[in-house]
């Protein structure tokens, strides 16, 4: 049955997607939304910066970051909080933050950036690697790896592998590699950790379940969310919401799994839940 579920459940988020980009012939995956602050800047770097973002939009929004396999349009609000500045030749070199997230479930913060820039040479993603876009490329990635999970188990990994060879890249960098290590990592532990898969699964499971449950399919929405609580349960219920290195990233809303599986009188699952789950106990009952 649950097979027949998942397949069931592909179908029919390939309608959703296909119906929400009916009308549009769409060459990328992603409507960013860009913000940047200059503010901590003296004011001829300012002016020297002056509509970049609106051309880091326009640059992500124009790249091909999927085969076609997704068709549909995901949004992601891109954030970069200028700190410091020198001058590099031609270019300019600079210390930054940056905040990728989606709307919800992920949000991805760095405050260990370095890059240079040259507004004479226009952006670009991919190859060559660029220490400006390439971060943000990374970012997005896994944004994307996440997004793609929900659609079948591990769904996402062709996008956390991505991620981890945009990081690998950067061995090769000799002055902006500041911070790389822990980005290798952080993909390297999403393609390959049995945790972070375990972590991965349970969300697809859990959010198909969900669906089911507001789409008053009973049984199958059983079937989803007590499979997801089964892989949830193999790894510490503080990892549910994982926060490192400053990301937040919502693997599974416990509280949302809790009142679905009540309303389901799924009372096994839920005592199994609050025994492993001690601390938080009392949203099972």
């Amino acid at each position: 049955m649950l097979n027949k579920g998942h397949l069931m459940l592909k179908a029919v988020l390939s309608a959703i997607l296909l119906y929400c980009s009916a009308g549009k012939v769409h060459a990328q995956s992603v409507r960013s939304e860009v913000v940047i602050h200059t503010d901590h800047l003296p004011l001829d770097e300012q002016k020297y910066l002056a509509g970049l973002d609106r051309e880091l939009q326009q640059t992500l929004d124009a790249y091909k970051w999927t085969d076609g396999s997704y068709r549909y349009e995901l949004p992601i609000h891109v954030e970069i909080f200028f700190e410091k500045y020198s001058l590099l030749g031609a270019w300019h070199k600079y210390e930054a933050g940056i905040m990728v997230a989606m709307k919800k479930g992920i949000q991805l913060r760095d405050k260990r950036w370095q890059f240079k820039i040259n507004r004479n040479i226009p952006l670009h993603i991919g190859e060559p690697y660029d220490t400006f876009t390439g971060l943000i490329e990374y970012y997005i990635v896994m944004c994307l790896g996440y997004e793609v999970d929900l659609f079948g188990p591990l769904h996402g990994q062709e996008f956390y592998d991505r991620a981890r060879k945009i990081a690998e890249k950067t061995r090769f960098e000799n002055q902006f590699y500041d911070g790389w290590d822990q980005r290798r990592e952080l993909a390297d532990d999403f393609t390959r950790k049995d945790s972070y898969r375990n972590l991965r699964t349970a969300a697809f499971y859990v959010n198909a379940g969900l669906y089911y449950h507001g789409k008053g399919n009973s049984e199958t929405a059983g079937e989803y969310l007590k499979r997801g609580a089964e892989t949830a349960m193999k790894e510490r219920s503080g990892m549910m919401e994982l926060h490192r290195d400053g990301h937040i990233i919502r693997f599974v809303d416990l509280e949302k799994l809790a009142a679905a599986l009540v309303q389901l009188e799924e009372f096994d699952t839920l005592d199994k839940l609050a025994d492993w789950d001690k601390e938080n106990s009392e949203i099972y009952r």
